[in-house]
């Protein structure tokens, strides 16, 4: 099994870090969505190798979260993760995981 597919995926757990190694940056478009103001962040990887041609990073400017990321691949795919709600610190019941030893 090709394992460089599934390394290149994108999670919803990585959103918060797959661009701080990798990728050049640059700005791109400041868009109004909703009422929001959302500025675009274009990441380009590195690695030619990648699948990836390029992501757009949304950021929303009043809370500094991660609202939008639009993955382009070098097939022409296009996947859209969109974060309706950012919660923290909340409590999770004991029962929500499983852990097998």
């Amino acid at each position: 099994e090709d394992q460089s597919e599934d390394e290149d995926a994108m999670t919803p757990s990585k959103m918060l870090t797959f661009y701080k190694e990798g990728h050049n940056y640059a700005w791109d478009i400041l868009q109004d969505i909703q009422g929001r103001k959302i500025q675009f962040v274009k990441l380009t990887p590195i690695d030619s190798d990648t699948e990836i041609k390029s992501r757009l990073l949304g950021i929303d400017m009043g809370t500094k979260h991660i609202y939008k990321l639009i993955e382009t691949g070098k097939n022409g795919t296009k996947t859209t993760i969109t974060v309706n709600s950012f919660k923290t610190d909340q409590d999770l019941s004991k029962t929500l995981f499983t852990f097998d030893e």
